[in-house]
């Protein structure tokens, strides 16, 4: 893939569990990197096994690796991209050739 399709900027967010005044879990999300993706809804047959369970507004985040990437996880991360705010369902290091990293999100519900 050429250096130009990686054009969308995307902020990744980590959550950080804290506590309240009287000691009730209040975790909040942080920005913890910036990075520039490629970004592609799913078409054909992935689109249509994402909709046999109600995720078909998932969209694919291809992202140059870095060390990072290793760290994340699909629990303490999300993404926000154009306004939206995207849960990861998976993170795949492509062939573990430490080159490109394919995320998979799906828009959260009530966001756009």
């Amino acid at each position: 893939m050429d250096a130009g399709a990686y054009r969308n900027k995307v902020v990744i967010q980590k959550y950080t569990g804290e506590f309240d005044d009287i000691g009730n879990p209040a975790g909040k999300w942080e920005d913890y990197k910036k990075a520039y993706a490629y970004v592609n809804g799913l078409s054909g047959r992935e689109y249509w096994e994402a909709a046999n369970v109600k995720q078909e507004n998932t969209v694919e985040f291809i992202f140059r690796w870095k060390p990072f990437f290793d760290e994340m996880n699909t629990k303490r991360f999300r993404i926000l991209f154009r306004n939206g705010v995207y849960n990861i369902n998976s993170i795949d290091n492509i062939q573990f050739r430490n080159q490109t990293v394919k995320i998979k999100a799906v828009v959260k519900d009530g966001e756009s």
